[in-house]
């Protein structure tokens, strides 16, 4: 068989199997019943859908009613929330009120006693009363202050300032923090904001000005300390201060003119001799 098949294997090969009459016809049935299948399989779909489109229907008015009846829910949860909110008694709100000051005055009395654990303990449970109460992280930023956790006290300030964005407290506090750190550029835009802030504290001034000058920036430094003398003119440290940086800007008008400030304000300064020296050396 082998040797036959070899043999006939050339014209075997030749044959167009495809074009066989027989399997033409086999062929032609096979697409009739597929095409018959396909038609079928429609027919049954519509039908299926014909047959569920009641039950889709009702289940689409289920969902809706639903969806109203939880809508409904939810406003009387709600209205219910805000009646029993409004309806709270206020001998509660009295007594939250004042078990927050107690224990804001027992933590402010813990901290002074350097018992910082207990002084923490008491920020927080003030905390868990009012989430908002801007004296409790005052009270525990300064426990981790006072504990030279800086990170701590920098992130309880920072959300304190987040409640507030314009607590002067706060904002000196991290100015504070950062000078502590060693970080002067921290601290003069801490110090920055401060003054933005209440723009009536000349001591905010002056030490925004001591900075300034620390870091070089006296042009800076001397607008600074101006606004501090400008709040308190006869501050002897204030004027000695300005006549200080206008020797370092090269302004000798502006230095004469405070260093006579200064001697009529306190003539027993012993630093007038030196200052008046420096600012006879200075350029016309």
């Amino acid at each position: 068989m082998i040797v036959i098949v070899v043999r006939k294997f050339p014209q075997l090969s030749l044959l167009d199997v495809e074009n066989i009459p027989e399997v033409m016809l086999e062929n032609k049935k096979d697409d009739i019943l597929k095409k018959r299948l396909a038609q079928k399989h429609q027919e049954n779909d519509k039908a299926r859908k014909a047959m569920f489109k009641p039950l889709v229907q009702a289940w689409r008015n289920f969902q809706l009613v639903f969806r109203k009846y939880v809508g409904r829910v939810e406003r009387v949860v709600v209205d219910y929330t805000m009646r029993h909110k409004k309806a709270e008694p206020q001998e509660k709100k009295l007594k939250k009120r004042e078990d927050l000051r107690i224990l804001l005055q027992e933590g402010q009395f813990a901290l002074e006693q350097k018992s910082f654990e207990d002084a923490e303990k008491k920020f927080l449970s003030a905390i868990k009363i009012d989430p908002k109460n801007l004296d409790a992280y005052l009270g525990l930023a300064s426990v981790y202050n006072a504990n030279n956790n800086y990170n701590e006290a920098k992130e309880t300030l920072n959300f304190l300032l987040q409640l507030n964005h314009e607590n002067e407290t706060a904002l000196v506090r991290m100015a504070e923090i950062y000078e502590q750190e060693g970080n002067k550029d921290g601290a003069i835009e801490y110090y920055q904001k401060a003054v933005l802030v209440q723009a009536n504290r000349p001591g905010l001034f002056a030490k925004l000005a001591e900075l300034l000058g620390q870091a070089g920036k006296n042009e800076t430094a001397l607008e600074a300390i101006s606004q501090a003398v400008e709040l308190e003119p006869q501050n002897p440290r204030y004027l000695d201060m300005m006549v200080m940086f206008s020797v370092l800007c090269g302004n000798k008008k502006i230095a004469e003119k405070v260093y006579h400030e200064l001697r009529m304000v306190n003539p027993e300064n012993q630093k007038l001799a030196a200052l008046k020296d420096k600012i006879d050396k200075m350029p016309g």
